[in-house]
Formats: C-alpha cells, structure tokens, sequence
C-alpha cells in the first residue's frame, strides 16, 4: 500500500514580501503627497491670480463707466495731503505723478439724461430764446430730470431748490469763445470751484417746473458764453488711494491703499463741501490691496493703470489691467 502525504500552501505574506510592500506603499505615498501638494499649491496660485485679475477688472470698468460720462476739462490730480494742490489732468505742462494720487472729475447727468424716452434734459439751448437769466432747452423733460437727480443725490440736490446745492450747467466751449470777463480762467483750477472759494465762473441753474426752462441761479451767468450744447451736473467724483485701516489717504509711494469713490457732492456751490476726508461726504471702497493707480489725459482719451495683489503666504500675486476711456 502506497500512502500519499498532503501539504497545505501558505496563504499569507512572507516577513520579506511585508517589507517590500511597507517600502514601495511608502514610495508610492510619498510620490502622492509631493503631487497633491503640487496641485494644491497650483490651485492656490491660480485662485489668487483669478481674484487679482477679476478684482482690478472690475474696478477699473467701474472708473471707466464713471469717466465716460465727465465734463471736458474739468479732470484733476491732487495731492491728497494737500487739497489745495491739484493740477489739470489735460495741462501738458503737468505730469500726474505719485505726488498728485487723487483723480477728481465732474460727471454729466447721464442718468436724467436717458431715463426716458423723452430727455430730462437734451442738451440743446434755443440761444435766441435764452439769456444771462434762463436758459430755453426745447424738448426737454425736466420734472423728470428733477426726479431722477434728487433720487440719485438722496433728496440732496434738488433742481427745483435755488438755495443750494444747486445744478451746473456747462456750456461746450468754442474755440475763441470763453468768459467774458476772466478769459484766462476757461476751465482753468480755480474757476471750477474746486480749490479756491472763486465758484462764480461756473453756472448753476434751477427750474421752477417748467419743462423746458432753465433759470440761472442769480450771479453764476455773469461769466459764461452761453452755446447751443450743454450738460447739466449734479456731482463731482474723486478716486482716493486710502490706508488699508481706514485712517487716512496713502502717503506719497505708499502702497498697498484701497481705492475709494467719493460722490455726491457738489463743489462748484457755496453751500456744498469740497473734497474732505471726514466721512460727510458719501463714498465706497471699490478696489483693495492697491499698489499702483496711474492717470493720464491727451486729448478726448484718458488712460487709467491699476495693479492689485492678493496674499499667498509670504508671497504676492500682482495683476494689471489698463483701460483708455474716449470722451
């Protein structure tokens, strides 16, 4: 008789073959983890680059959309530690540098303008019906022009008031045609109102609800050639670089600032404020972390440059955008 003898197989992991799995598992994951930390790095730097490149996007289309609409010759730099220090943005002999930060601007009603179909105000004067007193302007609607400036202006300015704040008006300039009694003072610093208390070479107007009859507040015409075209003005606007903390406006080079929009204010009147920094006058914070805000003018065409960063840890992510706005 011939006996058999059965072996059983070994189902498990020799102590050698659990070694070679331990190190190449540890190969492996550290492969893995140097990938994921890779990718994670990536998508931090590439989420920082979106929110810089969409945050100053954003806030140089909102300037631009203001811009568009400002009144020729009336763009200004100023040193925003000193008020009194401005300079025309389209004088040649003038460069906006780091010094002069402020961008100030006095913007046409565009909103009264096309809020209907028929015009609050079109633009347009009957010079033959008008005069150093009222100023005709056939085929507009000003009740609803009144209507849109006082919501706008938060029942500030009101074109039916002729106590103040009032309405500009600007008439278009025409080549040897300016004011009659200060003729050097064409849309010059101090004429507009914005640094000296001489407001009187900027007209103001009111109605007293008629719909094509402006009346100019007593004295403001005394100083203005009256054309065919105009445009009426509620405020001015003024971009501000401010300190990240909110205390003050950034220091010549100073860097990074929040933007700032100050509006709704009116200085080309005696009862308004100018551009002050104490929180009476209305603004909103549309740009943080700024490094860079450059302004130029030549001709109809501003240019604007902004740079903004966004934090990455011990790193910064910088982005650019450029815009030239076309009056």
């Amino acid at each position: 008789m011939i006996h058999t003898q059965k072996h059983k197989s070994s189902l498990g992991f020799t102590m050698i073959e659990l070694i070679f799995v331990i190190i190449i598992l540890g190969i492996v994951s550290s492969i893995g983890a140097s990938i994921i930390a890779k990718l994670y790095e990536n998508y931090i730097l590439q989420r920082a680059t979106h929110r810089a490149s969409l945050k100053t996007e954003l806030a140089v289309q909102q300037i631009a959309n203001y811009l568009s609409y400002r009144i020729p010759g009336t763009t200004l730099a100023k040193n925003p530690n000193t008020l009194t220090d401005v300079v025309l943005v389209t004088d040649t002999s003038n460069t906006t540098d780091k010094k002069h930060s402020v961008l100030e601007w006095i913007g046409s009603d565009n909103d009264g303008f096309t809020a209907k179909s028929k015009p609050g105000w079109n633009g347009f004067a009957d010079i033959s019906a008008s005069s150093q007193t009222i100023v005709k302007t056939p085929g507009s609607d000003l009740p609803t022009a009144r209507t849109v400036i006082n919501n706008l202006s938060n029942n500030t300015v009101d074109l039916n008031n002729n106590a103040g704040p009032n309405v500009a008006i600007f008439f278009r300039v025409i080549q040897d045609k300016r004011y009659t009694k200060n003729p050097d003072k064409d849309y010059a610093v101090s004429c507009m109102g914005l640094v000296t208390a001489d407001r009187s070479c900027i007209s103001t107007v009111y109605t007293t609800g008629a719909n094509e009859t402006l009346s100019f507040v007593a004295g403001s015409a005394t100083q203005k050639v009256l054309t065919e075209q105009y445009k009426l003005a509620w405020t001015a606007y003024a971009i501000v670089p401010f300190k990240t903390d909110g205390t003050a406006p950034c220091a010549e080079g100073e860097s990074p600032c929040d933007l700032r929009l100050y509006y709704n204010y009116q200085p080309w009147d005696a009862a308004s404020k100018r551009l002050i920094f104490d929180n009476t006058i209305p603004h909103a914070t549309i740009a943080n972390n700024v490094t860079t805000f450059k302004f130029a003018e030549l001709g109809s065409t501003l240019r604007i440059k902004l740079c903004a960063q966004e934090n990455i840890g011990d790193t910064n992510i910088s982005i650019c955008k450029e815009k030239a706005v076309i009056l």
